[in-house]
């Protein structure tokens, strides 16, 4: 017989995971609706709430540092959350310049990384609305782009700066889709199209695939 109290948290964990579900899939329903107030303020709520949210396929990161971006490397990276990839990245690698990290979370006491190179920028505005004071020759996205839509997508491609040569994105996405559902899905993803159709925007815009790996693409021009 089943411990009763083993039953009930076994109970209390399905209910509770069935309620995050129905409140991301009403997140994704409403996504378009949304201030980019409202997504910093989300996003520092989830930060307290889920901290770990850092994921990363390292040996693509670390093939693109060793093989494929100019030497020195000056990073952009969005997304990066608290720099637990720039952290790692930084202490492996002598001929990153400097890393900046621009995000929706905002400067505190959960930041992973102290490379005096390494710098967290809290964006007031989309990105692709953003003019940068650094000039840089190497964007890095890891489990982010599929966090936005694709009409957001296409302007984060547009906005790419001239100085940027070198582009790794890793995103969860089926090879193709032109219309990707990811209903009841435990997750706040919302990205609507697959690689396939990603690389054809990159191409438009100059940039070949150079190497792809499971979830990993990479893109030079």
């Amino acid at each position: 017989m089943q411990n009763p109290v083993t039953f009930l948290k076994d109970i209390y964990r399905r209910c509770r995971r069935k309620y995050q579900t129905y409140k991301f899939n009403r997140y994704r329903r409403l996504y378009k609706s949304f201030t980019f107030a409202y997504k910093i303020r989300m996003a520092n709520k989830w930060l307290r709430q889920y901290p770990d949210q850092s994921h990363f396929d390292f040996n693509p990161i670390k093939f693109w540092f060793e093989e494929i971006v100019s030497r020195p490397v000056s990073v952009l990276e969005i997304g990066g959350w608290r720099g637990v990839l720039a952290n790692k990245s930084l202490s492996q690698f002598e001929h990153i310049n400097l890393w900046h990290n621009y995000d929706l979370i905002e400067e505190n006491e959960y930041q992973k990384c102290s490379d005096r190179r390494y710098k967290l920028i809290t964006l007031k505005d989309e990105i692709w609305k953003q003019t940068l004071n650094y000039e840089y020759n190497a964007l890095i996205a890891t489990h982010m782009i599929e966090h936005i839509s694709w009409q957001e997508l296409l302007q984060l491609i547009s906005w790419i700066p001239e100085s940027i040569k070198n582009v790794l994105f890793e995103s969860p996405l089926p090879l193709s889709g032109e219309k990707i559902s990811w209903n009841d899905d435990h997750s706040s993803h919302v990205l609507e199209k697959g690689w396939e159709q990603i690389a054809a925007i990159m191409l438009i815009r100059g940039f070949t695939l150079e190497h792809k790996e499971s979830n990993t693409y990479i893109f030079k021009r």
